[in-house]
């Protein structure tokens, strides 16, 4: 008799870890596709095509940061590289990785909201706050 309880104990922990490997498999595919994409912007300028300086405003100063520029809207986050090989890593305020990756040079938009991140560039890290101005 007690063999064939521990077969049915062994059996229903055997279930239950099936369903919490399913459950974390489907949990980290629905945070890749919540990922935000990193969106290149064609032209020279830091700023986009539709915005020119005067629209910007305090909050919104164009900050020269090691090797890099950045700026903050509500929307996201426009950074500036002028060399290639950038990697890249941004974080949520509880510390989770939204975006990772490496960025040429060039002019990159990337979608967040509004919040408050950690902005991670070649080793170093800046705090970026996104707001409506």
């Amino acid at each position: 008799m007690k063999q064939i309880y521990n077969m049915y104990r062994i059996y229903y922990i055997s279930i239950l870890l099936g369903a919490l490997f399913l459950f974390s498999v489907e949990m980290s595919a629905q945070q890749e596709l919540n990922r935000p994409s990193v969106v290149k912007i064609e032209g020279e300028s830091l700023l986009p095509e539709n915005t020119s300086k005067k629209d910007i405003t305090a909050n919104q100063q164009v900050i020269q940061a090691d090797g890099f520029s950045y700026y903050t809207t509500a929307a996201g986050i426009y950074i500036y590289f002028p060399k290639p090989n950038n990697y890249v890593r941004l974080f949520a305020l509880t510390g989770q990785v939204i975006w990772s990756g490496e960025l040429v040079s060039g002019r990159f938009f990337i979608p967040t909201g509004e919040g408050i991140y950690f902005l991670r560039v070649n080793n170093k890290s800046y705090k970026i706050s996104c707001k409506k101005t």
